[in-house]
């Protein structure tokens, strides 16, 4: 073999070792690339599968969608809030107005506004000689000791004695067509007495009276 030739394969092996392992780095490159990318998430969690991803953007979803969670724009409540504040406000009005229409007085005598007349109606005032229909229960056990519905009304001259005090207050101011209920104490009903065998001594009254005429 000539000198020429040993030079040429000489060159040419040298050639292949060069050229063999920047194939074999590319490769190893390649399979480490492949390597590394497995299991990742594209918004860069390493080691989240697939199933947790699609979990995830459900979630996330559902959380956009839903208007009761989380917060408005401006950091404030969203409706959740907002709703339970207005499912709160009408019992806080109807309880303000309620609590309007009933009186009570030192001596424990109440006047509850059940239904109103007309507001022209005549007032009944003291002196007047007023007509009502009534219905008296106790107010210990709700048993019924009087009433006058289906009959002829009861008339009396207000505020002069003729009937117990409760009576004379209760019945004092209102329009005709008016509608109360009167809680009686026992000082302003018949106090220590029995009434008829049906009302005990020391009894609280509840009258549920309406006012039919004034003259």
């Amino acid at each position: 073999m000539k000198t020429d030739e040993i030079d040429n394969d000489q060159a040419n092996e040298i050639a292949k070792d060069k050229i063999q392992p920047e194939e074999v780095t590319k490769q190893d490159f390649s399979d480490q690339n492949n390597h590394d990318t497995r299991g990742m998430d594209v918004d860069g969690v390493p080691g989240e599968s697939s199933s947790d991803k699609k979990r995830k953007k459900k979630k996330n979803k559902k959380k956009i969608q839903d208007p009761g969670v989380g917060e408005n724009k401006d950091g404030t409540a969203t409706s959740v809030g907002n709703e339970t504040q207005s499912l709160l406000e009408p019992v806080e009005k109807e309880s303000a107005a309620k609590s309007s229409h009933i009186r009570t007085f030192a001596n424990g005598l109440v006047i509850e506004e059940l239904a109103m007349g007309k507001p022209d109606g005549k007032r009944a005032s003291p002196g007047n000689r007023v007509s009502v229909r009534y219905i008296g229960k106790l107010q210990k056990n709700g048993k019924l000791f009087d009433s006058n519905v289906g009959r002829k009304p009861f008339e009396f001259r207000l505020g002069v004695g003729q009937v117990i005090k409760g009576w004379d207050v209760g019945v004092n101011g209102m329009r005709v067509g008016d509608k109360r209920r009167l809680i009686i104490p026992p000082s302003m009903g018949y106090g220590d007495k029995p009434v008829g065998g049906k009302i005990p001594p020391n009894s609280w009254l509840v009258f549920d009276v309406e006012l039919v005429n004034v003259r």
